[in-house]
């Protein structure tokens, strides 16, 4: 699996992942700390934390 992006999302806020091709949420394995929200748009993936306390760490994946 290749990872596509990793990080830290601080509370309230969002990590944005522009679409690769014919991606839909299915192709994307999500390896977080605390609770979290992935919303499919036209051009991107959107990964938001559901903490309402702490900021989580992130790690996006795409399944082979």
């Amino acid at each position: 699996m290749a990872v596509i992006k990793e990080g830290a999302i601080p509370i309230g806020r969002m990590l944005f992942i522009p679409k690769q091709g014919n991606m839909t949420k299915d192709d994307l394995e999500i390896e977080a700390s605390g609770q979290y929200t992935l919303t499919e748009m036209p051009d991107r993936f959107v990964v938001k934390n559901g903490e309402c306390c702490r900021s989580i760490m992130v790690k996006v994946k795409k399944k082979e």
